[in-house]
């Protein structure tokens, strides 16, 4: 069987040379050997996250509006087999849509006492669509009938180690936490004027929210938690019915960090909410930090995508001499995408780390952290040099690696314990 499945990967790059140019070529040769990979997973503790394949080039099946003003589309499945679908337009990167994804997925993630499969599958009876426009807010050209749903802009959605993302570029500030939580919180937890999945927690939302504004309205933008100097954007949202949804987006960015390298105020969100930081909501907020702790993780717990421009080594550890960091120490996961020469580092959490396709430095730091590779074990060069494992890719996918602090190696055939290499 398995000569068989290389003898047909081998004629379809064959045939591909008459086809496509040699860059095409070089891309469907690629894509081939990851087919192959997938197909001969046999370690049951490998991980296989999103990626490219995953993205939808041709959205003539979502209907006329979404054929004529978008290019791709990605879809998430809900436990009662509906589609949330994601749309996006050319000008929106590949690394963008899966970002979005990424963001989805990991606020539908059973945590704790909540099991986000009810909320999935209330966005997906509402048929809520994430739209991810070219351009900003405001700047785009699109029109309204292609607006309909919630909206995620180009300029606005930062991919992790991004130029944008790592000057802390708050003219592209990461808008994906807010705006897709709207999406989930509108069509999925439920607000007070539209009951959804969660009604204890969408009451719990309220609550806070009325809490961290004055109760004498004459008040409002001038005292309380949140809103401060924006009175008039305040009775917008309480006419419109969107003031939960506001507040907790707040408390969110500030939770995981987005706003704590703002230096043009002492608050988050532009200064419109008194906490900057998650311990700054413990402190001031503690309604909002308790409705957040009990319903999302700690940590970012997707697979992190570090972009290809990348350069230098990505910290997933908080260091001053680093503002992005700030952001960057709440990710539990993180890949090096690309073929540069970068460096990883994780953090106290229980990382999984993932080079590129050049030479990587990956430290574990603190935790018991795993190093996933492309590949099965026997393809690989490994030894013990100076307290460090050295690595090499004998099939030229992954690299020469030099790992510290890690103490599982995992390929698609078995994990080794760097424990057992000694």
């Amino acid at each position: 069987m398995r000569k068989f499945i290389v003898c047909i990967v081998c004629l379809i790059i064959l045939t591909g040379c008459f086809v496509f140019a040699q860059k095409d070529e070089e891309h469907a040769k690629f894509e081939d050997v990851k087919e192959v990979i997938k197909e001969e997973v046999m370690n049951p503790n490998y991980k296989q996250y999103i990626s490219e394949e995953d993205i939808i080039r041709d959205p003539s099946k979502l209907g006329k509006v979404y054929k004529k003003y978008y290019s791709k589309y990605i879809q998430y499945i809900a436990p009662n087999g509906k589609p949330i679908t994601i749309v996006a337009q050319d000008k929106v990167t590949d690394e963008q849509l899966l970002k979005a994804y990424n963001q989805l997925s990991f606020y539908l993630e059973d945590f704790g006492a909540y099991k986000k499969g009810e909320v999935a599958n209330k966005i997906a009876d509402n048929k809520a669509v994430l739209v991810m426009p070219n351009g900003a807010d405001g700047e785009s050209d699109i029109p309204e009938e292609a607006l309909k749903g919630q909206s995620l802009y180009q300029m606005e959605t930062p991919t992790v180690g991004s130029k944008w993302y790592i000057e802390n570029d708050y003219n592209h500030r990461d808008a994906a936490y807010e705006e897709i939580l709207h999406m989930v919180h509108d069509y999925g937890i439920g607000i007070k004027s539209n009951p959804g999945a969660l009604p204890d927690l969408q009451k719990k939302i309220y609550k806070a929210m009325r809490n961290s504004l004055p109760k004498n309205k004459r008040d409002w933008g001038k005292k309380g938690l949140w809103g401060l100097g924006s009175k008039d954007w305040l009775v917008e949202l309480e006419q419109e019915g969107s003031l939960e949804q506001e507040y907790l987006a707040s408390v969110v960015d500030s939770y995981y960090g987005l706003w704590a390298p703002y230096t043009e105020n002492k608050g988050g969100m532009w200064g419109i909410y008194t906490s900057k930081t998650r311990e700054d909501i413990k402190k001031n907020d503690p309604m909002g930090y308790k409705i957040v702790s009990k319903f999302l993780p700690s940590a970012i717990t997707y697979m992190a995508r570090i972009d290809s421009a990348f350069s230098g080594t990505f910290k997933m550890y908080y260091d001053e001499k680093e503002p992005y960091t700030h952001k960057s120490k709440y990710l539990k996961n993180a890949r090096l995408l690309g073929n540069k020469n970068t460096g990883l580092m994780g953090n106290s959490l229980d990382n999984i780390l993932i080079g590129n396709s050049g030479n990587n430095h990956i430290d574990g730091r603190e935790g018991m952290d795993i190093v996933q590779f492309i590949g099965k074990s026997d393809d690989y060069k490994i030894e013990v040099k100076d307290n460090n494992i050295v690595i090499e890719d004998q099939l030229n996918r992954d690299g020469k690696d030099i790992l510290n602090n890690i103490e599982i190696l995992r390929f698609i055939d078995q994990d080794i314990k760097v424990s057992d290499l000694n």
